[in-house]
């Protein structure tokens, strides 16, 4: 390897690790924030500036590196491709809507539960992915991975656990922390589902479908995206953006939250394009780690015990087999449907 493919290589490393640490973290800032101001920004509108944000992000990649800036081979290739395909690009709205659901749920999932809770407790969508893999798409697991999933659970439960040392029982976090925090597992569980569901489907899609270009298909997913948020900021927040507007509450704080979500899935696309998908797995285990012992230090809103660290080391352990256990064939399918997301939720 030369030294300018490892410089790039653990570059990716870097900035993919401090890019989901930081979102969550921030994200789960903004939510203690808000909640002890009256400035408050409205959730749905965050989602549809993400997705904005996102689908503006792609259509430049799209005209800097494939059609050389011109504005009019940019609209012809995408009314050739959405416009002229409709068969292929409807199909889309599916996981569109359920990434945008995805979106709502994790957000509010972080006013409800700790960054650190939040970060482990997600890494179910692996075992959601793997039950929806199976049932829609037929597709059998090696040992290794069964082996990764069952850590996977007894991790998840470990995390959720607490040991008494006076009475030496052990009693679940949901029974001392009270209703908004059984409120927060219910979201994040349900965002695991459909961020399973999705990523199912969209495989399934690419493998009995006439396949586009990655950036044309990110780009029919994020128009689908756009859509479906902005339908959820009229039907659920229409009168509060009436009233107070758009963008009230945000700060360059939330700007910055925004942007970084929304670019997530262009580093994933270049981690798993000039590196693989080792180096994308450890980037997602040393996030866990760093986002476990930050929001600890700085965030200060959870107890670091002893089932928890040891619950997470499970699940760290869990996510490096089942992400390393496949073959070459299956590998150019996950980099397909990782690139097309254009999604960091899919970590």
């Amino acid at each position: 390897m030369s030294r300018s493919s490892s410089v790039i290589r653990y570059g990716l490393l870097l900035l993919l690790t401090l890019q989901n640490t930081a979102t969550v973290l921030c994200l789960r800032a903004s939510m203690i924030n808000a909640s002890a101001s009256r400035n408050k920004y409205v959730v749905s509108t965050l989602v549809l500036t993400m997705e904005v944000i996102k689908l503006l992000l792609i259509l430049t990649l799209l005209m800097t590196v494939q059609l050389q800036f011109s504005i009019r081979r940019t609209v012809q290739l995408l009314y050739n491709e959405i416009v002229c395909r409709p068969l292929d690009t409807i199909p889309l709205a599916l996981p569109s809507l359920l990434y945008v659901v995805q979106d709502n749920l994790i957000i509010y999932s972080l006013s409800c539960l700790d960054a650190a809770t939040y970060q482990v407790t997600y890494q179910a969508r692996i075992m959601t992915t793997a039950l929806f893999a199976r049932v829609l798409l037929k597709q059998e697991l090696p040992v290794k991975r069964w082996i990764a999933l069952f850590l996977l659970m007894i991790g998840v439960i470990l995390t959720q656990l607490n040991f008494n040392n006076e009475s030496g029982d052990f009693s679940f976090r949901s029974q001392r922390e009270g209703t908004v925090y059984v409120f927060g597992l219910i979201a994040i569980s349900c965002a695991t589902l459909t961020s399973g569901f999705a990523g199912v489907y969209n495989e399934k899609l690419i493998k009995n479908g006439k396949q586009s270009s990655l950036l044309i298909r990110s780009i029919q997913l994020s128009l689908f995206s756009v859509f479906f948020a902005s339908l959820g900021v009229f039907m659920k927040d229409g009168g509060v953006v009436s009233n107070q507007g758009y963008f009230h509450g945000y700060s360059p704080f939330v700007w910055l939250i925004a942007t970084m979500q929304a670019s997530g899935g262009i580093i994933v696309a270049g981690t798993m394009k000039y590196a693989d998908n080792i180096l994308k797995t450890f980037a997602t285990s040393n996030s866990i780690v760093l986002s476990c012992i930050l929001s600890y230090i700085i965030l200060d809103d959870f107890n670091l015990t002893p089932t928890f660290i040891v619950g997470t080391l499970f699940i760290v352990l869990a996510t490096f087999l089942y992400t390393t256990a496949f073959d070459k064939r299956s590998r150019q399918l996950e980099l397909t449907v990782l690139q097309s997301w254009g999604s960091p939720k899919i970590l």
